[in-house]
């Protein structure tokens, strides 16, 4: 508090500059439900918090998905225009189209969105994301069932600065749709197809020769691929250093084995007793031969 004539009634809000010191180091500590109670205190704390609100440049409201209202959401995210990342994983029971695309719209410098498991959700978001988020460089819709051929080809062709992009459980997704991808978005360094059942080798054998930086890979539960499409992940992403393949029943240690010798971890567990030193020095840099055994 401020002494001495003339300041008597001056508080820090006062003193301190809101854009270059509350709104950059000391409101991001608060989180969303104190935020609240910060700008019920009086009409300057209701200013300082809007102003944050409009001017922060990442919102993640999945920690409160459940408490959050639309009117909370419009008070949030109302007027910001300057987002480069927002999460909204969780929000199933409330937040729709009509709440989020014009959010999209205003954010064309949107660097990473997080929808996933946001069951209200149409393509009509998926259409704004397409026409405004040009920047976007992750994009997680995981769980998003209701996404459909048609929109997310408008994606993979308008976003061609994805880096991550985790498509897990969006069962209409299929190998037309990763081919768009990865011929567009030649930055992609993680991707998750997970439990895809349409996904076959086809697809993954695009992303094996279409993206060069790729270092994280899940396709589990993708029945239709198997060790075929592995050989070639392996062969051509020389990046990589995590690839999920459980519940792939057709992919086995014959396509695994060459990864865990460059030192990639695999969620399945290697066979008990594979020696991964004893199988390096005896075919070293070629392929590996399964043994045979000889009963005499």
């Amino acid at each position: 508090m401020a002494t001495g004539e003339g300041f008597e009634n001056l508080t820090m809000l006062d003193i301190l500059p809101w854009e270059d010191v509350l709104n950059k180091h000391v409101l991001p500590c608060l989180s969303i439900p104190d935020l609240f109670q910060l700008r019920q205190v009086n009409s300057q704390a209701l200013h300082l918090v809007t102003s944050f609100f409009n001017s922060t440049f990442k919102i993640d409201l999945s920690p409160y998905c459940s408490k959050i209202t639309p009117d909370a959401f419009r008070l949030i995210l109302g007027e910001n225009e300057v987002l480069n990342a927002l999460v909204l994983s969780g929000c199933k029971n409330w937040l729709t189209d009509r709440l989020l695309v014009p959010v999209l719209i205003r954010n064309e410098r949107l660097l990473r969105l997080n929808i996933s498991n946001c069951l209200h959700l149409q393509s009509e978001t998926i259409q704004a994301v397409a026409e405004s988020c040009h920047s976007l460089t992750a994009l997680s819709l995981k769980d998003c069932h209701w996404l459909n051929v048609p929109s997310f080809l408008m994606v993979a062709v308008s976003c061609r600065e994805l880096e991550k992009v985790d498509l897990t459980s969006c069962w209409e997704i299929n190998d037309e749709c990763i081919m768009s991808l990865v011929v567009a978005c030649q930055k992609i360094t993680h991707l998750s197809l997970a439990k895809i059942y349409g996904i076959t080798n086809q697809a993954i054998d695009a992303v094996a020769k279409g993206c060069p930086r790729l270092q994280y890979l899940d396709v589990q539960g993708c029945w239709r691929v198997n060790n075929s499409a592995i050989r070639n992940v392996g062969e051509y992403c020389k990046c990589l250093q995590v690839i999920k393949v459980s519940d792939c029943r057709d992919v086995t240690e014959a396509s695994l084995a060459r990864l865990r010798l460059r030192g990639v971890k695999v969620d399945v567990p290697a066979p008990v007793g594979l020696n991964l030193s004893r199988l390096e020095h005896t075919f070293g840099h070629g392929e590996l031969v399964p043994p045979l055994y000889l009963q005499i």
